[in-house]
């Protein structure tokens, strides 16, 4: 491996206690496994994958640093990522009970997993996590910084997908129960509009520490 394997316990174990910790990714899972059902809610992990991998290489080539050290970088990202919650709510909202008790209202995988990908991707504090937490377990001593920090970036987004896929099944089990009345599916669509428009005030409202 590219990186220190004798840090790989102890950077396993600080993954695990981080993505099991309620946030952002576990909300948007969970909401989707209940309104849209397992497969979608498993695209939605394979796209917050995806983009925790982009923050890890985001990391190595020095982004998180500059978001870090920028308000306005952080801030373009944290309105940015408020702005998209605020639309996947509002649309949610609009939902009309016919169309929420109809099959043609699951949406793509492709869909699915953009809206994952861009609602880790638009977190300016998973950025700054990866700029923190990834380059603890990099030593220059075991070769480029860049290639560690990669590679460590996909483990987390390899376990972040596990962890999600886990989340999904269960929130999706629940949602084969609450999907199968119109009635139900059309309040859980408005719960998830209420949901991603909590997140957005977290956003709007989140400070950058130093």
């Amino acid at each position: 491996m590219p990186f220190d394997t004798s840090v790989l316990p102890v950077f396993l174990a600080a993954s695990f206690v981080l993505l099991i910790t309620p946030g952002t990714d576990v909300a948007f899972v969970v909401a989707t496994g209940a309104t849209q059902g397992r497969r979608s809610a498993l695209w939605a992990s394979a796209g917050i994958a995806l983009a925790m991998f982009g923050h890890a290489v985001l990391a190595a080539v020095g982004v998180a640093a500059i978001v870090a050290t920028s308000p306005l970088a952080f801030d373009a990202i944290r309105l940015g990522g408020a702005a998209y919650l605020v639309f996947l709510g509002c649309k949610s909202l609009r939902a009309k009970p016919f169309e929420a008790g109809a099959q043609t209202t699951v949406r793509s995988p492709f869909e699915n997993f953009r809206r994952g990908f861009l609602t880790n991707l638009l977190n300016p504090k998973a950025i700054l996590f990866s700029g923190v937490f990834l380059p603890q377990f990099a030593s220059p001593a075991f070769g480029p910084i860049f290639e560690q920090i990669v590679a460590l970036g996909a483990v987390l987004a390899l376990l972040g997908l596990l962890f999600q896929a886990a989340v999904s099944v269960a929130s999706g089990s629940l949602g084969q129960w609450l999907l199968s009345s119109p009635r139900r599916q059309v309040m859980l669509e408005r719960l998830m509009g209420v949901v991603f428009l909590g997140l957005a005030a977290r956003l709007i409202v989140m400070e950058r520490k130093g």
